[in-house]
């Protein structure tokens, strides 16, 4: 019988909490390949650093994994299933189980609706391979910025910032040597925006792109997604959706297309947007022109 599960994952000792439909019981696990007897595994939008090797494994062991794309909704979905989400739980309030139950109940919504691509993505080993990466170029990063911003309060800081500045390069390289071998046509993509081998910004930064934009085939949809639009008003700009993580990586690359055509300035979103349409022109162009590889 095909077997799915909907987990509520955690953080460091804390255990898993699970949802199996089919016996209808919740559960915990204190590792994710205990789950290994399941076809089809849920999780929800919080992925920690110490369960990309645990994610390898049931990859590898042909298991598929899908997690939750749109944490934005857990309020929604709460006050739309709170009758029987405190039937099964006995409360409406967020809980561990509340939440791997919410799952399986968006899940079942979808598949009425016909739109579970909308709100769960599959995680191939693309992402477990890069996602790791990129979150650690993304913290490195951030400790590099705050580094040298403690320079303005006179702190002598030259040989910290170098430090981070290596370990910056490195693991964008390592970015790009893994990008390079696992997404496919990834080299063809750079060369039509025009991005060598020595681009190392610009070439994570497409990484970066190409991992994190889930609307890869729609403009308008992606736009969305990058928050490349002006919200009018207080209301609309503080229920603003949009992912950071994309943003910034494209803003990465923009930043390269921009310094390849001799422009030193930062891009504007006229120039976010440009760049973001030549990405997909160019991944349609190359997958037309290929063998139907996606990236």
């Amino acid at each position: 019988m095909f077997r799915r599960v909907f987990i509520d994952t955690a953080w460091n000792s804390k255990k898993h909490t699970c949802y199996d439909p089919s016996k209808d019981i919740f559960f915990e696990v204190n590792n994710l390949t205990e789950l290994k007897d399941y076809d089809e595994i849920y999780l929800d939008s919080s992925i920690f650093p110490n369960m990309w090797q645990q994610l390898r494994e049931l990859i590898s062991n042909g298991r598929r994994i899908y997690y939750f794309t749109r944490p934005w909704k857990w309020r929604e979905v709460r006050e739309r299933f709170k009758e029987e989400l405190k039937a099964k739980t006995g409360k409406v309030s967020k809980s561990d189980k509340g939440d791997a139950f919410l799952l399986w109940k968006i899940y079942g919504l979808s598949l009425i609706k016909k739109n579970t691509k909308r709100y769960f993505r599959p995680l191939t080993i693309i992402d477990i391979e890069l996602r790791p990466l990129l979150m650690r170029e993304n913290m490195l990063y951030k400790n590099l910025q705050r580094t040298r911003n403690t320079s303005i309060f006179g702190v002598d800081v030259e040989s910290d910032v170098e430090i981070l500045e290596k370990r910056l390069k490195d693991v964008r390289r390592e970015i790009i040597d893994k990008a390079t071998r696992l997404i496919p046509r990834f080299t063809d993509i750079a060369k039509n925006l025009g991005l060598d081998s020595e681009d190392i910004n610009g070439l994570t930064g497409l990484a970066g792109e190409l991992i994190y934009n889930r609307s890869t085939s729609s403009y308008s949809s992606s736009v969305r997604f990058h928050g490349l639009y002006k919200a009018k008003g207080y209301d609309a700009r503080r229920m603003k959706r949009y992912s950071d993580k994309a943003q910034r990586y494209l803003t990465m690359l923009t930043k390269a297309v921009l310094r390849k055509n001799g422009e030193q300035r930062l891009p504007r979103y006229k120039d976010l947007r440009k760049v973001l349409w030549m990405v997909i022109k160019a991944r349609k162009q190359i997958w037309l022109a290929g063998d139907g590889a996606g990236a």
